[in-house]
């Protein structure tokens, strides 16, 4: 199972990835949104996790981006305003949002899930 973690702050990113590692799963990440979607054309991932508030490009347009090459991508954007203008964005997607700040085993259930809809 490989995970690609695309957040602009490094050490939330080494923190989600630290995490993910612990429960068996292998993380690539990265702090650029645009490289991110890059490293997605080169490598399979099982799922993405997303910051919503990035330079150059917010999640949500990432996640359409995402979409567009793989219509079956498993995606859960993660967000410090996750108000509902981004859940409505989020659901018109398809992908859930979690809040920040979460707790290591709320990210964890919520990789499952998303992994578990992903063998339905």
């Amino acid at each position: 199972m490989r995970v690609l973690i695309v957040d602009d702050d490094e050490t939330f990113c080494q923190l989600l990835a630290e995490v993910l590692e612990g429960g068996g799963i292998k993380v690539a990440w990265t702090t650029d949104g645009l490289e991110g979607y890059e490293m997605s054309l080169y490598e399979p991932y099982d799922l993405f996790i997303i910051d919503q508030r990035m330079p150059l490009i917010l999640g949500t347009e990432l996640v359409e981006e995402l979409k567009k090459d793989n219509p079956k991508a498993k995606i859960i954007l993660i967000s410090a305003f996750a108000d509902e203008t981004l859940q409505n964005q989020s659901k018109s997607l398809g992908v859930p949002v979690l809040s920040k700040p979460f707790s290591a085993n709320r990210l964890l259930e919520l990789v499952e899930s998303a992994l578990v809809r992903s063998k339905q």
